[in-house]
């Protein structure tokens, strides 16, 4: 993308120049092409064309070979001759752009067309352009330059000037500031995040998160959803040993869970402590902002009831706090079925009912047979159900809570919900039927609620307590980590 707006900008210049009165006559250009070796320091002459196109097209590679800054010289040249010309004008814009796409992070030519279709047209008023201005350069700068026109020619005249070290760079926050002006709210999203990642990598996050949150209360952000999806695979070739994956979604940015990354190979035994610095290292590089951060492990099958929800926070603390405590939802999500696109359509079925009709949405309810026999999975089959609770915890040696799980699955239920080391009592149903009696649109918070309460009874509280082996699986076909 670097190259394209290159060549774009260097075809412009030219055409500035072929088409500037103010150099038409041979005369005219002989002394230009002198004023410009001068500025460049450089004595002698260009080669000579009889075509004017191609004089101009040397010149422009003569000066951008020899001076980093070429294209500035040819604008100030401009400029002299023909003071606050179009052309002139013009020229310096185009310099400045040039300076911008060959200076900046990768991610932002990247982001081209993006970054121009917003702020190039943004109707801001003079003084508030000046505003912003001032704030980005910390009152170094109070008015843009006469060739700085729209906030895109602003962003791009600030790219050239310096900051401190370990201060967030005006253009950058000019562009922030800006972006929070746009009528497009994904717009504004998608540029403030890419600013996010870059400060992180850069280690100023924080000084960008000071700025973005002194701007006045007016201005601040609405609390968002979040969500840290951290899947656990087997490592093929490696008994015994795992992967942890993760990526993040932030409704503030829009639709799709960003990038995934991936951890080494290790034990079983340092799955809890892999986890803890992932979800370390997210909270640190998302900093301060208003985001609800829901967890949501993606597990295969012979995982599918480790109580992650009972994993500290901070493998290192002892007593530790469990993640269960700590945020608004621990869910776990299938793995097999994010894999396997035959069970996608029923899936999304039940989760639009769900969707529709929060309220009054119907419940599959296992329940354990007299002397260790199971009734059929004929009940499983209606559509009308759009959550289970099953019979048995789907686990290694209960091959039939494993059966009506995978059933669950296929079948399309988004929502599944079991005891994580018996049976499902009578006890447990009601407690189950309790919670599912609130509707499905706040079912998480309530089962957070009972989480802490269960937690906070103390160490006194009977292990069997439902609340400390309440496992749940809240599946959304339309965020899919992949």
């Amino acid at each position: 993308m670097r190259e394209e707006i290159e060549d774009r900008i260097r075809r412009v210049s030219v055409d500035v120049l072929v088409g500037w009165d103010g150099a038409r006559r041979p005369e005219d250009q002989e002394q230009f092409l002198d004023l410009v070796l001068d500025r460049l320091g450089r004595g002698g002459r260009l080669p000579r064309h009889s075509i004017p196109r191609n004089q101009w097209v040397a010149l422009l590679r003569y000066c951008m070979k020899h001076a980093p800054d070429g294209l500035s010289c040819l604008a100030a040249t401009v400029d002299l001759l023909d003071p606050e010309s179009a052309e002139a004008l013009l020229m310096f814009r185009l310099s400045d752009e040039w300076r911008a796409v060959r200076s900046l992070p990768p991610e932002y030519p990247d982001a081209w067309e993006l970054l121009t279709q917003s702020l190039e047209p943004l109707p801001l008023p003079a003084d508030r352009r000046r505003r912003l201005l001032s704030l980005a350069t910390e009152s170094r700068l109070t008015d843009p330059p006469q060739h700085s026109t729209t906030p895109w020619s602003d962003f791009l005249y600030l790219v050239g000037q310096n900051s401190a070290p370990e201060r967030v760079p005006p253009w950058m926050a000019y562009l922030d500031e800006a972006a929070g002006w746009l009528p497009d709210a994904g717009a504004s999203r998608e540029i403030r995040a890419l600013n996010r990642r870059r400060a992180a990598r850069w280690g100023i996050a924080q000084s960008l998160d000071r700025l973005r949150y002194t701007r006045g209360a007016d201005r601040q952000p609405a609390t968002h959803d979040e969500h840290l999806a951290i899947r656990i695979m087997p490592a093929p070739f490696d008994e015994g040993h795992y992967t942890v994956s993760y990526w993040f979604h932030s409704d503030a940015r829009g639709p799709d869970f960003e990038g995934r990354r991936d951890s080494a190979v290790i034990p079983f035994d340092d799955l809890q402590r892999s986890v803890s610095e992932v979800i370390c290292e997210v909270e640190r590089a998302e900093g301060d902002r208003p985001g609800q951060l829901r967890l949501e492990f993606v597990l295969p099958l012979e995982l599918i009831n480790l109580p992650v929800e009972s994993w500290p926070l901070d493998a290192a603390e002892d007593p530790h706090l469990p993640l269960g405590m700590t945020y608004p939802a621990v869910v776990i999500r299938s793995l097999e079925r994010l894999l396997d696109q035959s069970w996608h359509g029923r899936w999304r079925l039940r989760w639009q009912k769900l969707r529709q009709e929060p309220a009054a949405g119907s419940v599959y309810m296992g329940i354990p047979g007299a002397n260790g026999q199971h009734p059929g999975l004929p009940g499983l089959l209606d559509e009308e159900h759009v959550a289970a609770v099953l019979s048995e915890p789907p686990e290694e040696g209960r091959p039939h809570g494993r059966k009506e799980f995978k059933t669950a699955l296929r079948m399309g239920y988004p929502v599944v919900v079991w005891h994580r080391t018996s049976e499902s009592t009578t006890e447990f149903r009601q407690v189950i039927s309790e919670l599912f009696a609130g509707g499905f649109a706040d079912l998480l918070p309530r089962v957070t609620r009972f989480r802490r309460q269960a937690a906070a009874l103390g160490a006194g509280t009977p292990e069997h307590h439902i609340g400390r082996h309440l496992a749940v699986l809240w599946d959304d076909p339309d965020r899919k980590p992949l």
